[in-house]
């Protein structure tokens, strides 16, 4: 079956985000279909970084956490 799961961090901390990415897509051990990103900035949020999401769509016999 087909899932998604998504991923949030911040923009400024790439490196954080991709390491936790990966790190779940290894200990699962799921087929990656895709990976999609996104940057947002909240008008009140973070001085000078916004949020990023990483959004993997994934196969798996049941949805992962």
């Amino acid at each position: 079956m087909i899932f998604v799961k998504t991923f949030k961090g911040y923009e400024d901390k790439v490196q954080d985000l991709d390491r936790a990415v990966n790190e779940w897509v290894l200990a699962n051990k799921v087929q990656v279909r895709s990976v999609q990103t996104a940057l947002s900035h909240e008008v009140e949020g973070r001085h000078s970084s916004g949020d990023l999401i990483y959004t993997l769509v994934y196969e798996a016999a049941t949805p992962l956490t």
